[in-house]
């Protein structure tokens, strides 16, 4: 899975941050995880094409994360994109791209558009991977984190046990796929004679906006990231309760409690600047003791 954060700003863009976006990559599919305005330009840039996103998720509908849908959509029709493209949002995205398109006489997409609307703790399995949405905390604003676990891996390959089988080099592909081969001697060779157990897919966990709460908590259960808001520091804890959102210690928090391998911070207030992003990670750190990191804009992880 590659995680490519084209936005980290909140609210208001700024000169080192644009808005809310996170392109995701994940088996044959490209994910774009809220669309702040500017999310399209922010594709240029790091050389992303946004024909090729097949699958948009709105954890909510607060402008600094899906009112670049509006001319992404636009944009997408010049380019002719032709596969489908799949909407998830909270119920009400649906109608109101349909009025903008009325009002503004857009011509009809050349590509089908399917919306879903989201429901907390549902599922939606693909090719390769899975997603649950669940409700989040944002000061009662109807907002969901979401979970992306890959499907089950096949174990290691172990060429000194194929050596000691004497499994020819140009069939040991057709073992690491999944099937048995039979030699040329007549013995039959299973996939489990030559592969370690299978190995767990790995697990991103996306906040989007909300305060500290056990929905992410129980979500992010030993994921492999947590890429959670971070919108203020802790000196203005106060105002990160009045708005629903959270601080860089008390995303550390959550990280510890849910035990995952790394944290992103995200979503930063426009107050701050590139120089204050180490303030956040102490903050972090003081509570949770693994890797943690302050997204930047255009900044890539393989997961």
């Amino acid at each position: 899975m590659r995680i490519k954060f084209l936005g980290t700003s909140s609210a208001v863009p700024t000169s080192e941050r644009g808005l809310s976006a996170i392109l995701v990559k994940v088996s044959r599919d490209t994910i774009l995880m809220d669309c702040g305005d500017g999310t399209q330009r922010q594709m240029i840039r790091s050389r992303e094409s946004p024909v090729r996103i097949n699958k948009i998720f709105i954890t909510h509908l607060h402008g600094d994360h899906f009112f670049g849908l509006f001319s992404l959509l636009q944009s997408l029709n010049i380019l002719k994109k032709r596969d489908d493209l799949e909407i998830y949002a909270p119920e009400g995205l649906q109608d109101l791209i349909h009025k903008v398109n009325e009002i503004t006489m857009s011509r009809e997409s050349p590509f089908d558009i399917h919306f879903f609307s989201i429901k907390s703790d549902k599922e939606y399995e693909f090719s390769g991977y899975k997603v649950k949405f669940f409700k989040v905390d944002h000061a009662g604003f109807e907002t969901y984190g979401v979970r992306i676990e890959e499907s089950q891996k096949p174990g290691r390959f172990d060429p000194e046990k194929a050596d000691e089988l004497g499994v020819p080099v140009i069939m040991r592909g057709l073992l690491q796929k999944g099937f048995s081969i039979k030699l040329p001697d007549g013995r039959i060779v299973r996939p489990e004679d030559v592969m370690g157990p299978p190995r767990r897919g790995a697990v991103v966990v996306y906040s989007s906006d909300t305060r500290p709460t056990d929905s992410v908590v129980r979500e992010s259960r030993g994921a492999d990231l947590l890429i959670h808001e971070a919108t203020y520091l802790d000196d203005l804890k106060d105002r990160a309760i009045a708005t629903g959102h959270s601080t860089a210690l008390e995303a550390g928090r959550v990280a510890r409690e849910a035990g995952v391998k790394k944290l992103v911070l995200t979503h930063f207030s426009a107050r701050y600047r590139k120089d204050d992003m180490p303030k956040f990670l102490e903050e972090a750190f003081q509570e949770f003791k693994g890797e943690v990191k302050t997204a930047e804009d255009f900044m890539t992880l393989d997961v």
